[in-house]
């Protein structure tokens, strides 16, 4: 009766630790009554299915519903799922992204017991593409304690100030530079905008797993040649990491929306060296008239979502359009 005209939670783990422990019904009735008035928690004694639930719970709403529901519904609360699933972490760049923290992300995301390999395709690797976007930012300044780096300033000027954390004035000096200071040797800015560099497979639709590698804080000053060198060494980064191009997989193509900075770092990238007449992939796109056969040093074609390039020109000229041929 009190089952049935109760909602009690975690009653599963509440009656299999009694179980384990050789209480009598009694006892179990009596632990029933005390979980259903707010005085008794079954500690510990989830089950795999438990343990994913509240993760899920944690990734998609956020801690705070996860703890709504641990109090309502007995889920394990976050220090358990801390315990018990190893979470990646994505390390966002204080600045441009360097060469520590682009191996940072490749060791933690791309390790095989966290992302499992891609499966062959008759006997190779499949490719990737990296895939280039911008989210926009709560303007403000955060403390990484793995680093005793202050994160949120724009990478376009985080340079001008020291952003390591060794003492009170430290945190001061950045303060007056974001506010007070009008020298623009010195002057810095929030991010207002995060640019998200994420990996995922090539044209596969069984296993496709795009997976973020690079966040960066930017006021959208960026300039494409400094666009273009960071991103220079972040593939260089990627093919040399041990989990890089040797376990995931070669990248075949950069892509991004229709942002210009993007575009015209892209075009510089991916317009260095035609295809040699003689490799057998020129012998079976050569004769297609039109095609670009362009590509970066390693091979790395420009691409983007067809959509941008038809509103682009859409809303230059104000008439629909025919599609052209895109740059693969």
């Amino acid at each position: 009766m009190l089952i049935a005209s109760n909602d009690i939670a975690g009653l599963r783990r509440l009656i299999s630790a009694a179980l384990r422990g050789g209480v009598s019904a009694e006892v179990i009735v009596d632990r029933i009554q005390k979980s259903i008035d707010g005085l008794y928690s079954p500690r510990g004694g989830f089950s795999e299915r438990d343990l994913d639930i509240a993760f899920l719970v944690k990734a998609i709403g956020g801690p705070r519903l996860l703890y709504a529901l641990q109090k309502s519904h007995g889920l394990a609360s976050e220090s358990t799922i801390r315990r018990h699933r190893k979470i990646p972490r994505l390390l966002a760049a204080v600045s441009t992204p360097s060469k520590s923290e682009n191996d940072h992300n490749m060791t933690t995301f791309l390790d095989p017991t966290i992302k499992s390999p891609p499966p062959l395709v008759n006997g190779i690797i499949p490719g990737n593409v990296v895939m280039f976007d911008g989210v926009a930012l709560e303007t403000k300044c955060r403390y990484c304690p793995e680093r005793n780096q202050i994160m949120g300033l724009c990478r376009e000027h985080s340079r001008n100030v020291k952003t390591e954390v060794t003492d009170q004035q430290s945190i001061e000096d950045v303060r007056a530079a974001l506010f007070d200071s009008e020298n623009s040797e010195s002057k810095v800015c929030f991010g207002s905008d995060a640019t998200v560099v994420a990996i995922a497979p090539y044209a596969r639709s069984d296993y496709y797993r795009a997976v973020p590698l690079v966040v960066s804080p930017s006021d959208k000053t960026e300039k494409w040649q400094q666009l273009a060198e960071w991103v220079c060494n972040f593939l260089r980064n990627y093919s040399d990491h041990p989990f890089g191009e040797k376990l995931t997989g070669k990248i075949y193509a950069l892509a991004s929306d229709g942002d210009a900075t993007f575009r015209r770092a892209k075009h510089e990238i991916c317009m260095t060296k035609k295809l040699d007449p003689n490799s057998a992939l020129a012998k079976e796109l050569g004769y297609l008239l039109g095609l670009n056969l362009f590509t970066s040093e390693d091979g790395v074609i420009g691409t983007c979502d067809p959509k941008h390039v038809i509103k682009r020109k859409f809303h230059t000229h104000q008439y629909p359009i025919q599609c052209e041929f895109m740059d693969t």
